[in-house]
């Protein structure tokens, strides 16, 4: 026989349901009660250590506590996402993913943690466009141009990027899958020499940062084939996207939130929300603007979604494309 529950029953339920959120609440309110760790796995001084500190004191005048940004740079991220992942699930040790986050699962079949377990979403920070730009000379001046070049030539066509495994190559070896072309990825120690060599004519193609080429375009030294994301640029909005052409196409580089697996519902819920908050207001936005960012506020599942979206996409490249990196 069913339960059936009495009027009582039901008070006392409701009750009880009132006081679990009740309690919910408080510990998301109460925390932090002791000062909150960023780690940034690159040197200080970058932009992504820049970014990292004015959200660090922005979030440090909210909660009234001290949040320390440590910098642990070192192995393509490796080092500071490991200390992360090692990081006690408690609350007070978050950290950041960028591109790296989600790629070097994809090429680095012996990374010291398991990316799609170790750690847990907690709030996109800002975006910046990639963009392929060619030098003035180049034979091509849009994409569909590049793609009927690329198929007429015996030889595949040289891109630049700053070194293996980056956003710069990753771009690369996507276009050449979406479009059926051969291209032969010319890797540096940097984006500065490939740029260099990229204005020099040196190398005709490159997948770059539309923040780091623009005074180049603006000034005729670089052309802009396509952007890379699924939007036009706010700023430029003549030049054409490649989802255009490829639905679906968006490569950008971004920086985002997580924290340790096992960190509190409570603390994630706290920390995304303030997070959120400060990313979105115009104070951040006025501060990050000049470094050729977009604030991207975002809800801890958006970028739960948005990070497996992108891991899974990679991994795909990778495999097509063989690109392994020990």
């Amino acid at each position: 026989m069913g339960r059936v529950l009495t009027r009582r029953a039901v008070s006392i339920a409701g009750v009880g349901a009132a006081a679990f959120a009740a309690s919910a609440m408080a510990q998301d309110t109460a925390f932090p009660t002791r000062p909150v760790r960023i780690i940034v796995p690159f040197a200080a001084g970058g932009p992504t250590d820049v970014i990292v500190r004015i959200i660090a004191e922005a979030l440090s005048e909210r909660w009234k506590q001290p949040v320390v940004v440590e910098n642990r740079g070192g192995g393509g991220t490796i080092v500071g996402t490991n200390a992360l992942a090692q990081a006690a699930g408690d609350g007070y040790t978050i950290g950041v993913a960028t591109n790296s986050f989600v790629i070097n699962p994809a090429i680095r079949p012996r990374l010291p943690y398991d990316t799609a377990r170790a750690f847990t979403a907690v709030g996109m920070l800002v975006t910046s466009p990639f963009v392929l730009v060619a030098w003035p000379d180049f034979a091509s001046k849009n994409l569909a141009e590049l793609i009927a070049f690329a198929k007429r030539e015996s030889s595949p066509i040289a891109y630049a990027s700053p070194g293996p495994g980056t956003g710069g190559q990753m771009a690369g070896e996507l276009l050449q899958l979406k479009a059926g072309i051969r291209m032969e990825h010319v890797p540096y120690n940097g984006s500065a020499p490939a740029l260099t060599d990229v204005l020099a004519g040196r190398v005709p193609l490159m997948f770059d940062l539309w923040s780091s080429v623009r005074p180049y375009v603006e000034a005729g030294r670089l052309k802009v084939l396509a952007v890379a994301t699924d939007a036009p640029l706010p700023d430029a909005p003549q030049y054409p996207t490649i989802a255009t052409t490829f639905p679906g196409f968006s490569v950008s580089a971004f920086q985002a939130m997580v924290a340790p697996a096992g960190t509190p519902p409570a603390a994630i819920r706290r920390i995304a929300a303030d997070l959120r908050e400060v990313v979105a207001s115009e104070r951040f936005a006025t501060q990050v603007r000049p470094l050729g960012v977009e604030p991207a506020p975002s809800t801890a599942a958006e970028l739960e979604t948005f990070l497996q979206g992108e891991m899974a996409k990679w991994r795909e490249v990778a495999r097509s494309s063989n690109i392994v990196l020990e």
